[in-house]
């Protein structure tokens, strides 16, 4: 099995700009100008989210020091506390009246609540993690809880691109848009997880969020930079949360998510607010969901180690686990929905699973290993000193289905690989991303309507958008070229092989 040692790190003090044709260039960081390689990104908008462009949530305390105290009733006192800190924190002020009657109901009930408490913590044990502690875990993006930029997601059929910060706050950024950028931010809205737009809609976007899910409508003719909660549907059930990943269907009839501490999965129907339950056993939660390009089947995987794979025809799924490896930690779907990435919870090899019939997975007995293959071992490696790889957090593909990025947990480099998917499944080391100094790469997704190729967006720790072209000048001839060039070249070596003499999916 490959490895990284295998492929090619820039110069000391440069950065890969951008592959065209299979060369990958890059220039010292000083000097960087992607302009000078390609004018495919001249209308897609330049980004960099500063620290003091973020709306930082307040505790709410610091007017009350402008303030002196005053005398209120006991029962004005209560409904203050019930408003700002909750009926928990309620039962507490209660408990300390001086009114026998009052201070032992209230610790009575305290009592009843810690015991049901314990109770849930038996069936779920999840409950006993604060919300973003548990979203931090099991996110997609790196260090979620520091990160400027928590999640990133490009319209399927524009150059629009929704940004999520950690101010809980979406920012729509287009060429169209001009000066105007969207803001999308309510109270309701808070440790946002994730984003999707929906397909066969221009102005609709999901936003997954501790306690529920916002549809925001966001007119693109429309002035008003901050557009009100009246212009979304919010949509809530007790027990499913926090959501912590969610997908439309490839119609956009659909919305399914996933929640940490919900082990159901729930199917949206978003204009009645209507749910449908997709509940199985294993595991007390669930952490992701990927609908296929195609729509016929739908990936999901628990916080253990169980994982599946349901048609969505009829409802049907097949459930595997994975012993020797850990809960899933990321996984992606081929272009054509018949190739299916993913890599275990601190492992370091990806694996892929060819899937060309009805069933997902042949259930005959076989092991897990004999149905998924390990396409790549990520370990660590220095590379002419440059710490490379480790346990895989996040693994993108490009909607073409040529390429594959992969963001680890712990090293600051994204790998690209290039794919081919016949004779057999495989992946050709391209290139690898560094930032600027002291950036981190916080998350990464692939433009979804880019016509010169395909196009990586990674989102730094610093508040820069990358982008990252891989162009094709003329993608009629891109697969023959593809068996002359190396996607592992800084000089343009050739690879010598028959595994290139393939097509890519």
């Amino acid at each position: 099995m490959k490895g990284l040692h295998e492929f090619e790190v820039p110069n000391d003090g440069e950065i890969c700009l951008c592959e065209i044709n299979g060369r990958v260039h890059s220039v010292n960081y000083e000097y960087a100008n992607l302009d000078a390689f390609t004018d495919a990104l001249k209308n897609h908008p330049k980004i960099h989210i500063t620290r003091d462009q973020l709306h930082l949530i307040s505790s709410g305390d610091e007017g009350k020091a402008l303030f002196l105290p005053v005398d209120v009733s006991f029962l004005k006192q209560l409904t203050q506390v019930y408003y700002e800190q909750g009926f928990t924190e309620t039962l507490h002020t209660a408990s300390g009246h001086n009114q026998w009657f009052i201070r032992k109901g209230s610790k009575l009930i305290l009592d009843v609540l810690k015991y049901i408490n314990k109770v849930r913590l038996i069936f779920n044990p999840n409950v006993r993690y604060s919300g973003p502690t548990l979203i931090n875990e099991y996110a997609q993006g790196r260090n979620w809880l520091n990160s400027t930029i928590r999640c990133i997601a490009w319209h399927p059929y524009s150059s629009k691109v929704a940004i999520a910060t950690c101010d809980d706050s979406i920012r729509i950024f287009s060429s169209e848009c001009g000066s105007i950028t969207p803001i999308l931010r309510c109270k309701q809205q808070k440790h946002v997880t994730c984003i999707a737009w929906r397909p066969l809609s221009n102005t609709e976007i999901a936003v997954g969020h501790e306690d529920g899910i916002i549809i925001w409508n966001v007119d693109p003719n429309s002035l008003v930079v901050r557009p009100s909660i009246s212009n979304a549907v919010v949509l809530k059930r007790l027990e499913h949360k926090p959501v912590i990943s969610l997908a439309w269907s490839p119609r956009g009839d659909k919305l399914v998510t996933a929640a940490a501490c919900d082990n159901t999965i729930l199917v949206w129907d978003v204009e009645l607010d209507l749910t449908s339950s997709l509940k199985r056993s294993g595991g007390s939660g669930n952490i992701l969901v990927k609908w296929s390009p195609t729509g016929e089947r739908l990936f999901s995987c628990s916080n253990t180690l169980v994982f599946r794979i349901w048609d969505c025809r009829t409802w049907d799924c097949e459930r595997w686990s994975l012993p020797s490896m850990g809960r899933i930690q990321s996984a992606c779907w081929a272009a054509d929905g018949s190739v299916l990435l993913f890599a275990a919870e601190g492992d370091t090899v990806l694996y892929g699973a060819v899937i060309d019939c009805d069933i997902a997975f042949v259930s005959n007995g076989e092991s897990l290993e004999k149905q998924a293959c390990p396409l790549f071992d990520m370990s660590r490696v220095d590379v002419e000193g440059i710490p490379l790889g480790g346990p895989i957090r996040q693994i993108e593909a490009d909607p073409k289905g040529r390429h594959v990025a992969v963001l680890f947990q712990d090293t600051d480099c994204i790998a690209v690989f290039g794919v081919v998917k016949r004779p057999q499944l495989a992946l050709i080391p391209s290139s690898l991303i560094m930032g600027l100094a002291e950036e981190k790469p916080s998350t990464i997704s692939f433009i979804q309507d880019f016509d010169s190729g395909s196009c990586l967006t990674i989102g730094w720790s610093s508040g820069r958008l990358q982008y990252y072209p891989i162009i094709y000048s003329d993608l009629g001839e891109s697969h023959n070229k593809s068996v002359n060039c190396s996607y592992n070249s800084f000089n343009a070596k050739s690879i010598h092989g028959q595994v290139l003499e393939t097509n890519v999916f």
